[in-house]
């Protein structure tokens, strides 16, 4: 079974609506929330099901100042910026997804991703490509790659940008929550940021749309994997 999973029910929902029959695909979904240390404690408890691979979805930072809004990267290595040691993203998982979103004329780009410890600003999103060529920045992808990895479980992560690399996030943006329920709340509670908020939601959306376009070419692509692996599917 192919767990997939995000850290915000926001970043999931279209991926549930757009896969129809997730049981009978063998699929099953989970929200691990933000930050390391619930994603080690949601993913060492996903690995007691037992998945055949896990892919973590989600919205990202963008580093790259090439990225925009919505645009998709399929990290290939996965970094810290705590940690010196990287992680490589499995190549089964990663190939498939490549496989149908060449077939489908769907951009995906390439390279290292950073996990950081709390939402990252212009500067410091800029500072980490220089220093590593991330394209994006997140907060859970290396710790939820480590964790799957004790457990010799197969883990990749397919990311939609939010924020550009030149966007500044709001500072209040922990106070939202997660969903546009909550993005509405906080339009009422402070109207002065109404139009931050709006902006947020509309990039989320977006971001949104996106990953619930090509997560689901998961299950149609064919399988291309290393030698001696079976599909992912069955």
């Amino acid at each position: 079974m192919l767990a997939i999973v995000a850290p915000m029910a926001t970043e999931i929902a279209g991926v549930r609506r757009a896969i129809l029959d997730p049981q009978g695909k063998g699929v099953m979904t989970r929200v691990t929330g933000v930050g390391r240390q619930s994603t080690e404690a949601s993913v060492t408890a996903l690995a007691a099901r037992s998945p055949e691979a896990i892919l973590m979805i989600g919205f990202c930072g963008g580093a790259d100042p090439e990225l925009l809004t919505g645009d998709l990267h399929l990290a290939d290595v996965f970094l810290s910026a705590e940690r010196m040691e990287p992680i490589a993203a499995d190549p089964g998982i990663a190939n498939r997804l490549e496989a149908w979103a060449d077939g489908h004329e769907t951009r995906v780009v390439h390279g290292p991703s950073v996990t950081v410890g709390a939402v990252a600003n212009s500067k410091v999103k800029s500072a980490l490509h220089a220093a590593t060529g991330a394209m994006t920045v997140n907060m859970e992808d290396y710790w939820a790659a480590t964790t799957a990895a004790a457990y010799g479980i197969p883990f990749a992560s397919l990311r939609a940008v939010l924020d550009t690399a030149g966007d500044e996030l709001p500072d209040y943006l922990g106070d939202v929550g997660d969903g546009l329920v909550n993005v509405l709340g906080g339009v009422a509670r402070h109207p002065g940021r109404v139009a931050s908020l709006l902006r947020l939601a509309r990039m989320a959306r977006v971001a949104q749309n996106r990953l619930a376009h090509c997560v689901p070419g998961l299950l149609e692509a064919p399988p291309v994997l290393p030698a001696g692996m079976g599909p992912l599917i069955r």
